[in-house]
């Protein structure tokens, strides 16, 4: 598949989503507790039980890396409310076309859980807490399996003076290095949000993995956009601040809630 072909299934993708979304119910809101795909950390939310959302990024880019090539994804996340606290959710890079198009294929599934704590205290300006834990499977093409790869992460959400969001991820993660071992990594991820306008938000995020010899670390910002209460798009633009991490990284994505 070339980028072009790839680029136009992608937007058919979007548009057959989009309009799958007019059938769902009129009080299902897509900013309650909001999409999750559109900046690096996860909030500590959950969706109500029996609901669910459909989140995609058609057109996800990684520069390529010391170590690596250029990388386009149609990445996605599925969430459903199993209860008002417990979340279950399938995600995954999708498609992925690498090295100009000479590597194909499904990227790895990765199954997460999200486990609501407790909510917001304003007052006290403690956070909401959730607590996520994932794996990412060897389902993959042959190309881009990986093994088995196990992760975690505590994630909070906080309102600060000004009314600015802030999010923000502490965990861990595992990757394999070239032998085939596995490596274990400190995950921090972070994001502050501000509304300039009922539907309309901008937002600062970055990340860094850390563990021995191996750092990855990007900072950036976006936007999101809520075109109706069961729709939102979003995009983010970030770059890299090690040379194991992609100098430009870009996404243009969309959220459904069902």
């Amino acid at each position: 598949m070339t980028l072009c072909s790839f680029i136009k299934q992608s937007l058919r993708y979007s548009v057959f989503l989009l309009l799958f979304s007019t059938f769902s119910h009129a009080d299902i809101s897509i900013s309650n507790p909001g999409p999750d795909l559109a900046n690096y950390p996860n909030s500590a939310f959950t969706l109500p039980e029996g609901r669910a959302y459909i989140e995609a990024a058609p057109l996800t880019y990684n520069a390529p890396t010391a170590t690596s090539t250029q990388q386009f994804n149609l990445g996605y996340l599925l969430r459903y409310g199993f209860t008002d606290d417990i979340e279950l959710r399938l995600l995954s890079n999708g498609f992925t076309l690498q090295d100009n198009a000479k590597i194909t294929g499904m990227s790895p599934q990765v199954f997460d859980v999200k486990w609501h704590v407790r909510d917001l205290h304003n007052n006290s300006y403690l956070p909401a807490v959730g607590i996520e834990m994932s794996v990412q499977s060897d389902w993959a093409s042959t190309a881009f399996k990986s093994g088995t790869q196990p992760a975690l992460s505590i994630n909070f959400d906080q309102i600060l003076p000004y009314d600015i969001a802030i999010e923000y991820n502490v965990g861990f993660l595992t990757t394999q290095n070239a032998d085939a071992n596995t490596v274990y990594q400190l995950a921090l991820s972070w994001a502050a949000q501000r509304n300039i306008s009922d539907d309309l938000a901008v937002f600062v995020n970055g990340y860094s993995n850390t563990a021995p010899d191996i750092t990855s670390s990007a900072i950036g910002g976006g936007m999101q956009w809520t075109i109706t209460h069961r729709i939102a798009v979003f995009t983010n633009i970030t770059t890299g601040l090690s040379s194991s991490t992609p100098s430009l990284f870009s996404l243009l994505g969309f959220a459904v809630a069902l």
